[in-house]
């Protein structure tokens, strides 16, 4: 072999070393819930926060990514099963501990009683006063049921763009929800910010990028999706996709570790 086929020959190698993993690793399922916004949906000129996130994390890793739109009540199901299956994006909860493996930590959320006529810092005491409207499928829908008294409505409804509807034309007095989904849809629909009040925090939790239990080679994954993500808080593209769904203010307070 001549010494320019050598040099060749190496450099291909070096490159087929440097690049494998990432082009030979099979592509990942990501599912995304429908009407998830703006944490993800299935609109591909609007895949809400999380759904640019994994975009641009997928871009990042070189890794193909092939996105599902399910209904929320199915997402956990099919994504059980599937060894290259992501899922956009869950709430860190004790019963959903065993069943996901927790790839990456993205941000703290609250859930909240929102209600235009009144301050509710407690589900009891929102359901003692009226309507309360709720995403169904939900740890939320569960909590709401289990605490629901005779006489006592708790409406569950598949989309929470429905749900802000409902409580801002009166059909419910409270709306039991994630506080960022309750700014960013109060926003979006044009109602005024000061007509709607929410009370403290009902309960935190952290919302992640997680993964099916049998997903293959999640301890790696999960590496190199912490690396991705710190790169991105370092050179302002997650504070810039932040800002694009919940506007400069709430995106400066978030986009902070």
């Amino acid at each position: 072999m001549s010494r320019r086929r050598e040099i060749a020959a190496l450099l291909l190698a070096g490159l087929l070393l440097a690049h494998g993993p990432a082009f030979g690793a099979d592509a990942l399922n990501v599912y995304v819930g429908q009407g998830q916004m703006p944490f993800a949906d299935d609109k591909p000129d609007n895949r809400g926060l999380f759904g640019d996130l994994m975009a641009e994390l997928c871009r990042r890793l070189q890794r193909e990514c092939h996105y599902h739109s399910v209904p929320w009540k199915r997402v956990q199901l099919e994504v059980a099963d599937d060894p290259r299956g992501i899922v956009l994006n869950l709430g860190r909860t004790a019963e959903r501990e065993p069943g996901f493996v927790w790839l990456l930590e993205v941000l703290p959320t609250s859930y909240v009683l929102a209600s235009p006529r009144r301050r509710f810092d407690s589900l009891g005491e929102a359901l003692a006063a009226g309507p309360l409207v709720v995403m169904g499928g939900t740890p939320r829908a569960q909590e709401a049921l289990a605490l629901r008294q005779a006489g006592q409505t708790v409406v569950e409804v598949t989309d929470p763009q429905q749900a802000a509807r409902m409580l801002h034309g009166g059909r419910v007095l409270a709306w039991y929800e994630i506080d960022l989904r309750v700014h960013y849809l109060w926003r979006s629909l044009g109602y005024a910010a000061d007509s709607m009040q929410t009370g403290e925090p009902v309960a935190s939790t952290l919302s992640y990028i997680a993964g099916s239990p049998v997903l293959a080679d999640a301890p790696a994954l999960g590496q190199e999706m912490r690396q991705a993500f710190a790169a991105m808080r370092g050179d302002g593209s997650w504070r810039r996709i932040l800002a694009r769904h919940l506007g400069d203010e709430l995106a400066a307070r978030l986009a902070i570790p």
